[in-house]
């Protein structure tokens, strides 16, 4: 869910080659899909879609769907067993967060991986705005995750660095890493 104006901005943000990147995926999640015999997973705000080239290339049997409404607009699944997302909330419009957390959670039948950068991000949109729209603590997202109802957390871990940056002092970095399993 999103504006047409934000769609927009974001679709400028993945022109840039330094946007939309990652293609690790975490050992939790490695375990969660060998552990669990995942079938079906969902890699939601996708980016440049590496992600999704790493789950294909080590998954070959996962049915696989890569979503980002910049780059992969593929009308979302019915249903899927897992879904991932990394840096991806903290983008979402923060009138539509309740309601894409609540789609998420009626199209996932099993387990929810969410990284969430809960700091302010390099890159600003056109507008002036910080690119992450939702700037919250880890206290902040737990509280409205455990707020869905059917839902129980089974991990969660929060991590914080400074890194450094060309100009300015470095940056505090704060991630809130958390799977939801379905009751």
């Amino acid at each position: 869910m999103h504006s047409p104006e934000y769609l927009e901005e974001l679709k400028i943000l993945h022109s840039k080659k330094t946007f939309g990147l990652n293609k690790n995926i975490p050992d939790v999640v490695h375990n969660l899909i060998k552990e669990n015999s995942i079938s079906s997973f969902l890699d939601y705000g996708a980016g440049k879609g590496l992600t999704s080239e790493t789950i294909k290339t080590q998954y070959p049997n996962i049915n696989l769907y890569t979503y980002d409404p910049a780059t992969f607009p593929i009308p979302l699944p019915e249903q899927v067993e897992l879904t991932y997302s990394s840096d991806v909330l903290e983008h979402v419009e923060e009138w539509f967060i309740d309601n894409t957390l609540q789609d998420l959670c009626n199209r996932t039948t099993r387990y929810q991986y969410h990284l969430i950068a809960c700091h302010p991000a390099k890159k600003a949109l056109r507008d002036g705005r910080n690119a992450h729209l939702i700037i919250e603590n880890p206290e902040w997202w737990k509280s409205k995750l455990e707020a869905i109802q059917g839902w129980n957390i089974i991990y969660e871990e929060t991590t914080e660095r400074y890194a450094e940056v060309k100009k300015g002092p470095p940056r505090h970095v704060i991630k809130y890493i958390i799977i939801m399993e379905k009751v």
